[in-house]
């Protein structure tokens, strides 16, 4: 009898350790499944325009350049309040990404940058800090972050260089809804002076020839460009001479070479203003020979 009773109550007790445990888990089930409809009838989005002038090519003189500036707006298009963080998509150059300032902040945008309240950092930073005024939307709520970037180091020291960047924001409802969107991308490069192209040689009565290019197409408007004919054996200047014209001439004999031989020549450009350098123009071959026992020297286009 005794023994009927205890098996009785434990039976009790395991049947009410098991309603209770089904009870708290029909609980936790229902507060999730409450969780994810609260969540799901509030529809989120989000908006991103770029506007300004953050494509660009910077052409400029001593160790900054000037800075191009833009803006992007964010816009909180859907139902819920949503916390928001900024990526930036990178390629290209890296020594010009570390080398470019990127500065956020919000407020008034133009070429102004204020000295208090901004985000710096570079274009090598793949997650920019938003500035704190635009880390969190409610709905229908937008903001402006005003965009500069700038260079640190010489033109000469990173010409020819480019990067391309594409922005994206990412709004969030806790760690499990998210909605993003991003800009096209921009790019950015740094200034070179074109080579000269055209490179002719042509007789210049029976001892000498001239060589003509064409200027550089990017040459700076009304600035004097620098050239230099050099002998691509050696590396060794010929002749050079400044001009500003859209064609440029120079003759060349025997008191400027003054070594009979075969010579292979090239123009290389140099803006001076920026101190970029041009890649070499395509090459020009010309020989220089004795005659008269060496008397008289003739250079003629090979």
């Amino acid at each position: 009898m005794i023994r009927r009773r205890a098996l009785a109550v434990v039976a009790a007790l395991a049947t009410l350790a098991v309603l209770a445990g089904s009870g708290t888990a029909a609980a936790a089930w229902n507060a999730s499944a409450a969780l994810s409809a609260t969540a799901s009838s509030a529809t989120i989005g989000t908006a991103l325009v770029q506007d300004g002038q953050l494509n660009t090519t910077y052409r400029y003189t001593g160790s900054v350049s000037t800075a191009a500036t833009g803006s992007l707006t964010i816009t909180n298009s859907g139902g819920a309040p949503l916390s928001y963080e900024l990526a930036n998509q990178l390629t290209g150059s890296a020594a010009l990404a570390e080398k470019t300032a990127l500065i956020l902040w919000v407020g008034t945008c133009g070429a102004t940058i204020p000295s208090t309240g901004t985000v710096t950092t570079t274009l090598a930073d793949r997650a920019p800090a938003l500035p704190e005024e635009a880390r969190a939307l409610d709905p229908g709520a937008s903001v402006t972050v005003c965009v500069a970037t700038r260079i640190s180091g010489t033109n000469a020291a990173l010409q020819g260089e480019s990067i391309t960047a594409a922005f994206s924001v990412t709004g969030a409802v806790g760690t499990s809804w998210t909605t993003t969107a991003s800009t096209d991308a921009i790019t950015q490069s740094v200034y070179r002076i074109a080579a000269a192209t055209d490179v002719a040689c042509a007789a210049s009565g029976s001892r000498a020839v001239t060589l003509r290019w064409t200027a550089p197409s990017n040459r700076p408007a009304g600035a004097a460009v620098r050239y230099r004919v050099y002998d691509t054996a050696t590396g060794g200047d010929v002749v050079s001479l400044d001009s500003s014209s859209a064609t440029v001439s120079v003759t060349i004999d025997s008191s400027t070479i003054s070594r009979d031989g075969s010579y292979t020549l090239a123009v290389e450009a140099k803006d001076t203003a920026s101190g970029t350098t041009a890649p070499a123009s395509a090459t020009i071959s010309v020989v220089r020979s004795s005659i008269l026992f060496g008397w008289i020297g003739s250079v003629k286009c090979s």
